[in-house]
């Protein structure tokens, strides 16, 4: 009865804040934003990794077995390199802008509006607050994963704002029947667009002359102190925990992934410009980051339950090898909805303590590691469903990642494993029975 009260209490309150966080407008739009620049993070990604071969062919002996691939990919580097850095330049290393885009879009379909003139007003407004007048132009310098932060806030106040002046019809210009509905709007726009576009211009003239810095070195400033809270050993874990324990109620992890999310991309954005700055790996600034958590955290899925996946092929029950049968080739591209949900996982109280302490451990171990140098650091997003394995080397260029990431897979049966027996021993007995009656 107990259990029962507890669960209601949770699913009223806690499933209710959750879903509520996970479709709030902001958030929502700023994650539809990420999501839509995935194409262009790997492009930028692999373009770092093409341009530049992790390991100097000068360096080995001519015998050794990778000197000839190395040194052909060093001859590619030297010819390809300079168009490889221009295309990550306008791809991840513009990322800033794109979220900006991204997330005025969304933002505008929530609110019903066109979005192409809060899209435009809000490129304006970036490039005012998020960007310098210098000789020739203006500065790209925050352009990249170092503007992400101030480039959301701009974003958001931008196209909210829009949409105020426009559904207050401030200055609306009504145009003759007959015009057509492009040059209507466009009018119609006009006073709104220009309010703000001299309101951005002011904001961003008095923030450089009153401080003497820029809009989004002060925001990074501020937000520092967050990444760094997150971007440690008992931040990793927490976030871990919590989701873990979101999940097994059934609650999706985007409810927290809504908010963490921003942080751990915009972490891989700052990698790789800094990488492609020439920072060595074991100098780039953050662990926590996108690939960080896809691909050597939550191994098979949340909970890291490729391992587990395994197990079930062998298990002496009917039902839970079936369900390995079902979740196996979904486990390797991090999918695990069918071990979550048919073993099942979320809300069985038996699996509680291993759903938790598996990607705990991973996140914790990870952490070390990398904080240590004894892997490298992420740079590359490989995208968040490629096979563990791969993407670990992928997403790190060093070998030992691959190591570490076997080494995770061994840990986590370990820790499934004595669960998993205890409820296939329930289950074969379940079904002896049935098989006798």
């Amino acid at each position: 009865m107990k259990g029962n009260f507890g669960t209601a209490w949770i699913e009223k309150n806690i499933m209710s804040f959750a879903n509520k966080l996970a479709m709030q407008r902001h958030l929502k739009a700023i994650q539809s934003a990420f999501m839509s620049a995935m194409p262009l993070m790997i492009i930028g990604s692999f373009c770092l990794i093409l341009a530049e071969p992790p390991v100097d062919y000068n360096t080995l002996n001519s015998s050794n077995i990778f000197y000839g691939f190395l040194k052909a990919w060093a001859d590619f580097a030297a010819v390809a390199g300079t168009p490889l850095y221009f295309l990550f330049d306008v791809t991840l290393g513009c990322l800033s802008l794109y979220v900006a885009i991204g997330a005025a879009y969304f933002l505008s379909k929530h609110y019903s509006i066109k979005p192409i003139i809060p899209v435009i007003v809000t490129i304006i407004s970036f490039l005012m607050l998020n960007s310098q007048k210098i000789d020739g132009g203006f500065s790209s310098a925050f352009f990249d994963g170092t503007g992400l932060f101030a480039a959301m806030i701009v974003s958001l106040l931008t196209t909210e704002l829009y949409r105020v002046l426009i559904q207050k019809k401030v200055g609306v210009i009504h145009m003759p029947e007959g015009v057509p509905p492009a040059l209507a709007n466009s009018f119609e726009a006009l006073v709104p667009v220009t309010i703000m576009s001299v309101l951005t211009m002011l904001l961003g003239y008095a923030i450089t002359s009153l401080t003497g810095t820029t809009f989004p070195q002060i925001v990074l400033s501020v937000i520092t102190p967050l990444i760094k809270f997150v971007d440690n050993v008992f931040g990793v874990s927490i976030i871990a925990i919590i989701q873990q324990v979101l999940w097994w109620f059934g609650i999706h992890d985007t409810a927290i992934g809504t908010v963490i999310s921003p942080i751990r991309d915009a972490n891989i954005a700052m990698n790789a410009s800094a990488y492609a700055a020439g920072t060595k790996i074991a100098d780039l600034p953050y662990v926590f980051t996108a690939p960080f958590w896809w691909v050597f955290v939550q191994i098979g899925g949340s909970g890291a339950t490729f391992s587990l996946a395994l197990i079930l092929l062998k298990s002496k029950s009917k039902q839970l090898k079936s369900v390995g049968k079902l979740g196996i080739i979904p486990a390797f591209f991090n999918i695990n909805e069918p071990i979550l949900f048919g073993l099942p996982i979320v809300l069985n109280p038996l699996f509680f303590i291993p759903f938790l302490a598996a990607e705990t451990a991973n996140a914790v171990i990870t952490y070390l590691c990398m904080a240590s140098n004894l892997v490298a650091k992420t740079f590359v997003e490989p995208g968040w469903n490629l096979f563990t394995p791969i993407g670990a080397f992928i997403s790190t260029l060093d070998y030992k990642a691959v190591i570490l990431v076997l080494v995770l897979m061994v840990i986590d049966g370990l820790i499934y494993y004595p669960f998993f027996k205890v409820y296939e021993k329930q289950l074969v007995k379940e079904e002896q029975g049935v098989e006798t009656k």
